[in-house]
Formats: C-alpha cells, sequence, structure tokens
C-alpha cells in the first residue's frame, strides 16, 4: 500500500469526527440556551400555602379608650359665672362644688317669695279659724288654700333655684373639658364642664357581623388583654361589660365593652386606641375553611374565583382557575367556604398576567 495514500486516508476520517463532536456540542449548548431562554420567559407569581382555620384561634381589634363614667355637667338656671373653682385635669369627690353663679338676683326672688308665703300662710290659718265659725264660706276658704298651696310652691322653686347656682359634682372623677370661663353669662342647660370618672376605663371594641353572628355563646369567652402601642411591653387585663344588640348602620359591626382598672403607674386617658387580643369561641359549623387576602379573590359575573399552582418541576408550575363559595370581608380577609383545600398553592401576586392551564415560576 501507497504509505502516503493512507496517511491521507486517516486524516480525512479524522477531520470528520471532528466535525461530528463540534456539531453535536455546539447542538446541546443550542439546546441548553433555547431550555434557558423559555424557562426566562415564564411569567413569576407569588404563592400563599393553605392551613385550615382555627376557630378558637387569637383575634385582635382595634379598641378606644373611653370614661367608664362621663358627664357634662350644667347649671339649671341662667346667670353669671361668679365663680370657678377648678381647672382641667383636677380631681374633684362627689359633691364638691365646681362653680358658682352669681345669686343677687335670685336671693331678691327668693325674698320675694317668701314674704309672699308668709302673708299667704298667715290668711290662711285665719280662714281655717274662721270657717270652724261659719264666718267666711267655703269658697272663700278654697282660695285662701289654694292661694297658701301655690306661694308654698313658688318659695321651694325659689330656694331649688339659689340651690341650682352651685354647680356640684355628681360622681368622683377628674375635670376633662372646661367650656366656659369666670364672669361669663351662662345660659341653663349649658355645658359648663366635662366630668370623668376615671377610677375604671372603658375600651370599646366593633366586631364585625360575620364573627358576631358565629359567636359560641354558650361557651365561657376565653382570656382577654390590651396592650397599648407606647407601652408595649405590658398587657392588661379586661373584663367584658356589655355588648350592643343593633349595628352600626354604616359599617355593621356591633359595639362591645370591656373594662379595665385604671393602672397606677401610666396615663390612660379617653381618646387614646389599644390593641385587643382574644380567644374568640367560634362555632365550627358556621366557620369559614380559610382566609384569603382581599386582593387574591377575583370575580367573573356572579362567580368568584382564584388561581391555584399546581407544581411540575423545581420553581415551575401550572396555573388552575377554581371557583370558590365566600363569605364577608373580615379583619382576617374574605371568607371561603368552598372550592378549595389545605395544602394547595393559591396564587397571591401576578393574577393580572396569567390564564388558567398557563406554565409559570415561583
Amino acid at each position: 500500500m501507497d504509505i502516503g495514500k493512507g496517511m491521507n486516508i486517516n486524516a480525512s476520517i479524522m477531520r470528520t469526527v471532528l466535525l461530528v463532536t463540534l456539531s453535536a456540542t455546539v447542538l446541546i449548548s443550542c439546546s441548553k440556551e433555547q431550555e434557558n431562554t423559555l424557562t426566562e420567559q415564564l411569567r413569576p407569581v407569588r404563592t400563599m400555602l393553605l392551613s385550615p382555620v382555627d376557630v378558637s384561634r387569637k383575634h385582635e381589634f382595634t379598641a378606644v379608650v373611653d370614661a367608664s363614667q362621663k358627664a357634662d355637667l350644667s347649671f339649671k338656671v341662667s346667670g353669671q359665672l361668679a365663680e370657678f373653682f377648678v381647672k382641667q385635669g383636677d380631681s374633684v369627690v362627689k359633691g364638691d362644688v365646681i362653680a358658682r353663679l352669681d345669686d343677687t338676683d335670685i336671693s331678691i326672688q327668693l325674698n320675694e317669695a317668701r314674704a309672699i308665703y308668709e302673708k299667704a300662710r298667715s290668711e290662711y290659718s285665719r280662714g281655717r279659724a274662721l270657717i270652724k265659725k261659719n264666718y267666711i264660706s267655703k269658697v272663700d276658704f278654697g282660695k285662701l288654700k289654694a292661694s297658701y298651696n301655690s306661694t308654698q310652691a313658688q318659695l321651694e322653686a325659689a330656694k331649688n333655684n339659689l340651690r341650682y347656682t352651685e354647680l356640684i359634682a355628681s360622681f368622683d372623677g377628674v375635670i376633662a373639658k372646661t367650656y366656659t370661663e369666670r364672669y361669663q353669662e351662662i345660659s341653663a342647660k349649658s355645658a359648663v364642664v366635662r366630668l370623668h370618672d376615671l377610677n375604671q376605663i372603658k375600651l370599646i371594641v366593633d366586631i364585625p357581623e360575620s364573627m358576631m353572628i358565629r359567636l359560641n355563646k354558650s361557651d365561657q369567652q376565653n382570656r382577654v388583654t390590651a396592650v397599648f402601642n407606647s407601652i408595649p411591653e405590658h398587657t392588661f387585663e379586661l373584663t367584658f361589660s356589655e355588648v350592643s344588640t343593633l349595628a352600626d348602620e354604616l359599617t355593621k359591626t356591633y359595639e362591645v365593652i370591656f373594662l379595665m382598672d385604671t393602672p397606677k403607674d401610666f396615663t390612660i386617658l379617653p381618646g387614646m386606641t389599644a390593641v385587643v387580643s382574644a380567644e374568640l369561641n367560634i362555632d365550627t359549623a358556621a366557620a369559614p375553611s380559610f382566609y384569603l387576602p382581599t386582593n387574591v379573590v377575583l370575580n367573573e359575573g356572579e362567580d368568584h374565583y382564584v388561581f391555584v399552582l399546581n407544581k411540575v418541576a423545581e420553581g415551575k408550575g401550572k396555573i388552575s382557575k377554581k371557583v370558590i363559595t365566600i363569605g364577608e370581608i373580615t379583619p382576617l380577609g374574605i371568607e371561603v367556604f368552598s372550592g378549595l383545600q389545605q395544602g394547595e398553592l393559591v396564587v397571591t401576586a401576578g393574577m393580572s398576567k396569567i390564564l388558567d392551564g398557563m406554565l409559570v415560576k415561583f
């Protein structure tokens, strides 16, 4: 065999093998690039894992502080405010004089009423003696008696008016606000001060209708506590006081009132807010299966639905559309009664750019 020809054949074979190898490498690289490109083109979504509702779970509500007792105190008569004995923030005891009107005119009226009464009383006494001897008629005696009774009532009214010139504290408390100043003319029944009883304070909570209707009233409710934002390290025990049976016309919530003793180390005043935590016993038969964020639930006509993700590979899933039955919007989210199961992944972000059956990354 010609040695030169053999060498040419071997070189040709080697070139062919090299070309095949390079072609295969290029094809593999292109395939990987296409696969990466396809993966990168998948729309991203965010999901949440569904877990069952704990019907005895702790619920939190925003509460507003109010005084256990409060009253706007006013004079029952008109006059000029002569003396003002308190200022805002002062403590008073039941029976303390808070303010006094100028009683000059009322004292004069009292003296006139007393003089008229004394005259009528004297005439009535004389009439009783005369009627026994038939010196006067029964009609005349009746007039004397009526005049006596009338002037007696007028005298009592004048005495009351004099007493009404003093504004008295109706219970132990703190002057929360003053509405007027000394020497001003005061009309009868116009508020002069607001009095708060702060030995105990009320915390007012609004409970949603959807939660209120499922409260299990046969069981005693569990521990209820309050935390104030400015003193988060302290928890205060609350006791139930009362509940409204009439819902607010606008919010459809029911007012529930809790009481707490006023702490000695902190100043908690009406108008402040707190977070009330309570473990409410909810009737399981009427409780929703899940709660979802409001933005997750979409609607189509009268139907409501969500997008659920079924995992097909690591970081990749297929979208399916599920019709659900919902209830009320609550502080925990929208109630879901049917259509979903525990452990499913519900899409919570990216819903506007996905369709049923689409592949996505998550």
